[in-house]
């Protein structure tokens, strides 16, 4: 059964693929919803959190607006905001937003008198920060916001997801249903069990009230492992394409020499500097398993079933995907 939560909760980010998922949860649960976007989010995006009962309150973090009029009363103060992949503004970029815009809001919440503060964070982030920048500022922010909530008596919980599987439908199913191809960083060999975000949400909420589970840092997954390699074989499964998949292997080597000729340019260039950042990450998350406690159920051959159906019926193979349960560990 759904536990009920009655304290007003605050969510930044709340337009993002998680927000907008963590704002249906907590208002599944009955609970007062605060929902923090920009001025100039689609008018859909705006329309569908309002229909779910939440509160629209309009700031934007890269102008650096405050959050004081989004955190009065508020009890709970959840951080989903992270910058996108192409933003080299200064105003946007992951320095500003994963960093900066996260401590704003973290210290803006304390000074409200929020009891619980959690902020959702990179599956690696901790290992990877002294390997690239693009971890480090969201670590930054891990660090200055625990500080100051064990400064004053405030819970402060860290969720840190593997992967979306929207990561995976727009890479890995997109690339194979399209060219027929799928790119792996070196043997592909490393392993992941990626999440849907509905999972990660149900997972916060229930972190909120759950003496057990405030006031720490949780890795969570979805319920099936996968090597890089046998998400693009899955995908090509789902699609009828197996026989014809490609699979590039990326080389390493010429991965890290681009990163290290982006991050020589990054002295006078900020496009290059972010280049080599978000390189220097995929190398690491590349070369590294991603493997964490299961918090739901939806699995990712079923995400690719449902992606492929909306496209047409005929997009994908109508056999039984038996197979697939051979790769899954």
């Amino acid at each position: 059964m759904t536990e009920v939560v009655s304290d007003r909760v605050c969510v930044a980010g709340a337009t993002g693929y998680l927000g907008a998922r963590v704002v249906a949860e907590f208002r599944a649960r009955g609970a007062p919803v605060v929902a923090i976007v920009k001025d100039h989010s689609e008018a859909a995006t705006l329309a569908r959190l309002s229909e779910l009962g939440a509160t629209i309150a309009f700031v934007d973090a890269a102008l650096l607006e405050p959050y004081t009029a989004a955190l009065v009363d508020v009890a709970v103060a959840v951080t989903c905001l992270a910058s996108s992949n192409v933003q080299v503004d200064p105003r946007s970029d992951f320095w500003a937003i994963d960093r900066d815009a996260n401590i704003r809001f973290g210290l803006a919440a304390i000074s409200a008198s929020a009891w619980q503060i959690v902020l959702v964070a990179t599956f690696e982030g901790r290992e990877s920060r002294h390997f690239t920048e693009f971890s480090d500022a969201k670590e930054q922010a891990v660090d200055a916001i625990g500080d100051a909530c064990r400064s004053a008596g405030i819970a402060f919980t860290v969720i840190r997801p593997t992967a979306y599987f929207s990561d995976l439908t727009n890479r890995a199913f997109d690339s194979v249903r399209k060219n027929g191809r799928y790119r792996v960083i070196g043997a592909g060999s490393h392993r992941i069990n990626p999440v849907h975000g509905d999972d990660v949400a149900a997972f916060l909420a229930e972190s909120v009230n759950d003496p057990g589970r405030a006031d720490r840092e949780h890795k969570v997954g979805g319920p099936d492992v996968f090597t890089f390699r046998e998400i693009g074989e899955l995908a090509a499964d789902v699609l009828d394409k197996r026989e014809t998949l490609q699979i590039t292997r990326v080389s390493l080597l010429s991965l890290r020499a681009t990163a290290m000729i982006a991050g020589a340019a990054g002295i006078v260039s900020r496009k290059s500097r972010r280049f080599a950042a978000v390189l220097r990450w995929m190398i690491y998350a590349g070369t590294h398993d991603a493997v964490a406690q299961s918090c739901g159920r939806r699995r990712l051959s079923d995400e690719f079933m449902a992606k492929a159906d909306a496209l047409s019926p005929s997009s994908r193979c109508d056999r039984s995907l038996g197979g697939i349960g051979q790769r899954i560990r």
